[in-house]
């Protein structure tokens, strides 16, 4: 029997423009969606051998795009750093993990683009827990690069 690779985790940094470049947890950011979209517009066309028959629908596509939405536990030893990223282009990467057993997990890949965080939004709560969640608008093309397969 044949199982997909499923991924158990993603873990978000942010990526310094330093040489080499150093790679900053959202620690707390627990829960990740990738959002990839193709922006279309509709064009109707009409047969011209068959004029009664209704028009087709065609499809242009016009732009691609991606967005990334953390979520997660409130971290107040990082709301310094996330702030600082708020409306700045910055480099993104996200590592995608399985559990192993080990602490580490194992890396499956890294999805990485450039782009800009959009929203942090803190949730406090007094009598519930309280959570924190980041929104990055994506630029260009968002890459994904497969670990290397162990023992390769």
């Amino acid at each position: 029997m044949s199982y997909p690779t499923e991924i158990d985790a993603a873990i978000i940094y942010s990526v310094s423009d330093a040489q080499p470049p150093v790679r900053t947890i959202m620690c707390g950011i627990e829960n990740v969606t990738i959002n990839e979209t193709a922006n279309t517009r509709d064009r109707v066309r009409g047969d011209c051998a068959k004029p009664g028959k209704p028009r087709t629908r065609s499809v242009v596509v016009i732009s691609t795009q991606w967005d990334v939405t953390g979520s997660g536990v409130s971290n107040a030893d990082r709301i310094p750093a996330v702030k600082a990223l708020l409306g700045v282009h910055s480099r993104f990467e996200i590592d995608a993990i399985r559990y192993d057993g080990t602490d580490a997990g194992e890396l499956l890949g890294t999805f990485a683009g450039s782009g800009v965080l959009t929203a942090h939004n803190l949730n406090l709560q007094r009598d519930a827990d309280s959570g924190s969640e980041v929104t990055i608008a994506g630029e260009d093309d968002l890459t994904w690069t497969p670990a290397e397969a162990s023992g390769a």
